[in-house]
């Protein structure tokens, strides 16, 4: 198999638990109270208002009116709460792929434009894709092609935006439209790389910002070199990098007749990577890289409900928690300000500290939940956050 990366799908559930703020244990915090009005013992609570009691745990009475407990229960004032009052399972960010795909004349050749589209119907009809939301945009084709060059041609999708469903065609109807449109091209043209990916990118960032709680990636897939419009690698990438500073992805998946290196520079340069699909498994190798991208974007990123109570999410009292699977201990993952901050340590931060809408895991948190098909996430709001 000559596919150079993949990144395993996995599934896993994301369970949201709201409720009033606390302070975590002893457990996580190493160390007891302070300002302990009273003293510390164990069971479900019987605090006398001054902090006397104690929740679920180890913690011990803070200050006047409250004492810490566990994320299960608040002592104090009154006797033991929940700390997690309600739950919800947490959806994972809608995914939109806008795929730009090569149908020049050279896809004719070792029965490439076969194998190739048999894979991109596979992955349309595959179950795990439900949910995803894809566009479909052939080249050269109407306007988007080596003499126009024309962008906004190429930012036209063939097939629009639509969600997949677990169902087959026809039941599922973007599904049925993709596979309609792909038996009605055929192989011809030149390879107007510049033009397609520009496009794609353009449609991919209108989208994005039509639907901000969405995230899009642009997949270009070719056989060949760069014929027609701007043929430059420097120029290509910079189109790339362009897109990733608007918040896209690029990914690049070449067949045999593409310069892989060039490829890989145009997808570093848009922050993903780039696949190679040789000849000898085209159908199962194309498939495997775009199921790898899926399980890449799809895996890591988390949206934050709105609180069921009413009140405005406090982004210093949410925490994250992985449960192996199989396994009934949980691990707290703990919270780093930013990417950058991530090192190798198994953290998440969020997309914007301020005004947050994604928790995101890092990438050594990531790796580990990825490779944990049955692996649990709890995100826990109303609990002090648990730094790295």
């Amino acid at each position: 198999m000559s596919l150079c990366r993949f990144t395993s799908l996995f599934a896993f559930s994301a369970l949201l638990a709201l409720g009033p703020a606390c302070t975590p244990d002893t457990d996580l915090s190493s160390g007891t109270a302070n300002n302990s009005d009273g003293g510390s013992g164990s069971g479900n609570g019987n605090g006398n208002g001054n902090g006397n009691g104690n929740g679920n745990g180890n913690g011990n009475g803070n200050g006047t009116g409250g004492s810490t407990g566990s994320f299960e229960g608040v002592g104090g004032g009154g006797g033991a709460e929940e700390c997690a009052g309600d739950s919800m399972v947490a959806e994972r960010v809608p995914l939109m792929m806008f795929i730009t795909f090569d149908k020049s004349g050279s896809m004719n050749d070792n029965n490439k434009w076969n194998n190739a589209t048999d894979a991109l119907k596979s992955f349309f009809g595959d179950p795990a894709a439900a949910d995803l939301l894809v566009a479909l945009r052939f080249f050269p084709r109407q306007g988007c092609d080596e003499n126009s060059c024309n962008v906004a041609a190429c930012a036209t999708p063939d097939v629009p935006v639509g969600p997949l469903t677990a169902d087959p065609a026809p039941a599922d109807t973007q599904e049925n439209a993709l596979v309609s449109a792909i038996n009605l091209v055929d192989p011809s043209g030149a390879t107007p790389i510049s033009a397609a990916l520009e496009g794609a990118l353009q449609f991919s960032s209108d989208y994005v910002a039509q639907n901000p709680t969405h995230k899009a990636v642009a997949i270009l897939v070719t056989d060949g070199e760069p014929n027609g419009c701007q043929e430059g690698i420097g120029a290509i990438s910079n189109i790339a990098a362009g897109g990733l500073a608007e918040g896209i992805i690029t990914y690049t998946i070449g067949l045999q007749g593409s310069n892989t290196g060039d490829l890989q520079t145009i997808a570093q340069a848009g922050g993903g990577a780039s696949f190679v699909v040789g000849n000898g498994n085209t159908q199962a190798d194309l498939l495997a890289a775009l199921q790898a991208i899926q399980g890449e974007q799809l895996a890591c990123e988390f949206g934050i409900p709105e609180p069921t109570n009413g009140q405005p999410l406090d982004p210093q009292l949410v925490n994250v928690g992985f449960t192996p699977g199989g396994s009934m201990d949980e691990q707290l993952l703990g919270n780093v300000a930013n990417e950058a901050a991530c090192a190798n340590g198994e953290s998440w931060y969020y997309d914007n500290p301020a005004d947050p809408t994604l928790i995101i895991l890092c990438p050594a948190a990531c790796t580990k939940v990825q490779n944990d098909d049955a692996g649990t996430i709890k995100v826990k709001v109303g609990c002090q956050t648990i730094p790295a």
